[in-house]
């Protein structure tokens, strides 16, 4: 293994990762646009959503695919220090069996994340990157250059105005952190918990069966069970259940506000009315072995955060507009949970009745 006190072998991840990558697409688009929209894509979120600022907003960086595994990887083994080391102090197999159970878990664990960087990194487009375990660690607003027109290629779309459609989003985001000044806290502090608990609840004789198939089976059946998630589940636990849902329903808020104002922030001259359905229907497509790795690594919920929290989103902004959407950033207790995100009635009845008009 890379590092003999985790449990991750980070080398095969990159490995893996790079290699699923394939080759960047060439040449992406111009620097000098790409910078020209993203300022055009802020001034348009600003105007629409009447969120103020008070930290600064990341540049823009236009990223190859590597690149962005990479900056993924750092941040991913810093989130998972703290668990890999715990599951790795507890492992208890006779010595002889050590090194090599050390191993074959390093390798299966590196397996499932560069398998999941590599396919991403072919599909992703943009990311509001940041840091859950420094504080002072600036954002990051990434750009796969590559991906961006190859996408608008696929599409059958006009490069330019697809350019500034997911730039909307990705500032979005970027205007999301910079005004909500609590936001990248409770996130943190929601991971921070979920990594706990996990550390607390890893089932120990799950990970030894596991380790032991992993030394002594075919190779093909090793990887047919690192795509069936076995190593996660092994590392989680039904406590989890609970932050699991407080963390889904506020990256679903994030990421469904991002996609209404999307929708809302573009004008009858940008032509961008027709991308929606473009872009569902790329978030949909996949076969083969893509459609294994997004159902194995939980990729698909990723899908599901877009449609609910946009439905949300919608739903909320056509009661109250904007001001009323806005309510959600108010404060941490003002986010929906899941069932209110299902029904936003529910989500209005509350926030309305916790008003001061109404008290």
């Amino acid at each position: 293994m890379s590092e003999a006190a985790g449990i991750v072998d980070w080398g095969v991840a990159a490995g893996i990762g790079n290699a699923l990558a394939g080759t960047n697409p060439d040449p992406g688009p111009d620097p000098g646009r790409t910078r020209r929209t993203c300022e055009k894509a802020l001034r348009r979120v600003l105007a629409y959503t009447a969120l103020e600022p008070i930290a600064q907003v990341p540049e823009v960086e236009l990223v190859s695919r590597r690149d962005w595994i990479g900056s993924n990887l750092v941040h991913m083994r810093e989130l998972a220090a703290p668990l890999e080391s715990r599951a790795a102090a507890e492992i208890r197999l006779p010595w002889v069996l050590g090194g090599l159970t050390r191993a074959a878990l390093g390798t299966a664990a590196g397996a499932e994340v560069g398998a999941l960087l590599g396919y991403a990194s072919r599909r992703v487009l943009g990311q509001y990157q940041m840091a859950l375990t420094a504080a002072d660690s600036p954002p990051r607003m990434l750009l796969i250059a590559g991906n961006l027109d190859e996408a608008a290629r696929r599409l059958r779309v006009d490069a330019n105005r697809f350019l500034l459609w997911v730039a909307i989003h990705e500032q979005t985001h970027s205007i999301q952190f910079a005004a909500v000044p609590w936001l990248r806290d409770h996130m943190a502090d929601l991971i921070g918990r979920l990594l706990e608990s996990a550390s607390r609840g890893i089932d120990l004789e799950a990970v030894q069966a596991l380790a032991k198939r992993l030394i002594s089976q075919d190779p093909r059946k090793v990887g047919q069970d690192l795509l069936r998630g076995e190593l996660s589940r092994a590392l989680a636990g039904p406590e989890q259940a609970a932050i699991l849902d407080s963390l889904q329903a506020v990256m679903a808020v994030i990421e469904g506000y991002a996609e209404h104002v999307m929708d809302a922030a573009a004008t009858a001259d940008d032509g961008l009315a027709g991308m929606r359905l473009a872009m569902d229907r790329r978030r949909r497509q996949s076969s083969g072995l893509a459609d294994l790795i997004v159902k194995a690594l939980g990729m698909g919920m990723k899908m599901r955060q877009y449609e609910l929290g946009k439905t949300w989103s919608d739903a909320v902004a056509q009661h109250t507009g904007i001001d009323g959407l806005n309510r959600v950033w108010s404060a941490p207790e003002a986010l929906p949970s899941l069932s209110e995100l299902e029904t936003p009635e529910l989500w209005l009845a509350r926030i309305t009745s916790s008003s001061p008009a109404a008290a």
